[in-house]
């Protein structure tokens, strides 16, 4: 069986909307589009605000993000943000420019950035400098990549590793095999595109990369900076070899506009004809091995009432019996199911247990539902100490409870 692919999606960058019309820049924006790429299989989101990459300060502001990504945790609470850090902060302490960094990752809303190394950027293929990447190198010395690291492992945070030329991954992989590199790291090879950096995306750079790599076990993606993953033939070339890829607008380069929904459908197509499919948002943390920032159905009790077609807004309690039990009352028979559970959906046996009351015809008609409506795999979704059950026929929501069935 193989396994899932990652998907991230990452947005905008510093791309403008002078070169793209569908870069979203606006919290509100990257909150739609961040929401629109989930449902198409990303489970990995990485955005840019307009605080400028290439800065006198290399501040970032938390709130922006705070704001873009709020409503996307509400609806998917264990999706994997992670931000960007000032480019050009030459001489500014990394406490200052990692700090926002921080705090999204100490208020347990996100990956952190780990660059762990220095870089010319600037270059285009047709020898144009950009005046302001291209005065100075992009600086992180190792000292810095320690403190990104040490505060990383201290926040219990999954760390997101940039590697744009081969010194940067022999850092990462010194950190590695001593034992310092943070749990759930995923390792993103980077090529040069339009963007003259590193290597090219082409297999024998990507070899080169997977040489060192491969040995450690550590999951990588693959992404091309001014250019197009998919359609130069790396995000395949990745795929077969185990790997994982990144689309978005702030990587792609090419011919027309296409937006970020145009990229993950291009991807999503790709992994399709290879027999694959994208990694669910659990099945990525899986993969990484984080672990789900949200409370898990087992060991929890949920109280909910009847539809009022059937015992006008009768309780129904519903509990989750580790590790594979379903226990329904609703004042009928007592109803028990043995079940399994995906990242999204209930698995339920369809031999069911009861006790052996009579009953009137219109709570033997509720407890029917309930066996139906469990049979049928029903969909959940675990919102806080909410829970909805749904199938195409029939709907439930509970909230938990402290008292046990």
């Amino acid at each position: 069986m193989t396994s899932p692919v990652i998907v991230e999606l990452a947005l905008n960058g510093p791309t403008p909307r002078s070169v793209n019309r569908h870069v979203p820049r606006t919290p509100a924006e990257i909150t739609a589009v961040a929401l629109e790429g989930i449902e198409l299989g990303a489970s990995i989101v990485h955005n840019h605000t307009d605080d400028v990459m290439f800065s006198v300060d290399g501040v970032h502001a938390v709130e922006p993000y705070v704001q873009a990504w709020t409503p996307i945790l509400d609806r998917h609470p264990d999706v994997l943000l992670y931000p960007t850090m000032g480019a050009a902060a030459r001489g500014i302490p990394v406490e200052r420019r990692w700090a926002h960094v921080e705090e999204l990752a100490r208020r347990g809303m996100g990956m952190t950035l780990v660059d762990p190394g220095s870089v010319n950027l600037g270059l285009t293929s047709d020898g144009a400098l950009d005046p302001v990447a291209a005065a100075e190198p992009y600086a992180n010395p190792h000292a810095d990549v320690d403190h990104m690291i040490t505060r990383t492992a201290a926040l219990g945070a999954a760390p997101s590793i940039s590697i744009f030329e081969p010194g940067y991954l022999r850092t990462a992989l010194t950190w590695h095999r001593t034992g310092r590199l943070p749990a759930g790291a995923i390792v993103k090879l980077y090529f040069g595109g339009r963007l003259e950096f590193g290597l090219p995306p082409t297999a024998t750079a990507l070899e080169a990369y997977l040489e060192m790599l491969e040995p450690t076990g550590l999951p990588w993606s693959v992404a091309v900076l001014g250019g197009d993953v998919v359609g130069c033939g790396l995000a395949e070339l990745a795929v077969r070899r185990g790997g994982h890829v990144r689309v978005g607008l702030e990587d792609h380069a090419g011919p027309g506009e296409p937006s970020n929904a145009d990229l993950l459908r291009a991807l999503m197509d790709l992994l399709r004809d290879m027999g694959r499919s994208p990694a669910t948002i659990a099945e990525a943390r899986a993969i990484l091995g984080v672990p789900s920032g949200t409370p898990g159905l087992w060991g929890r009790t949920f109280v909910g009432d009847a539809p009022p077609s059937l015992g006008d807004g009768t309780p129904v309690t519903v509990t989750f019996v580790a590790p594979d039990g379903i226990a329904v009352h609703a004042g009928g028979n007592r109803l028990g199911f043995r079940a399994t559970a995906s990242a999204d959906r209930l698995t339920v046996d369809d031999r069911v247990r009861a006790t052996r009351m009579a009953c009137p015809p219109d709570v033997q008609a509720l407890d029917d539902w309930l066996v139906a409506l469990l049979t049928a795999d029903p969909a959940y979704v675990v919102d806080g100490q909410s829970l909805t059950l749904v199938t195409d026929a029939a709907r439930i929501d509970l909230v938990e409870s402290p008292e046990r069935h």
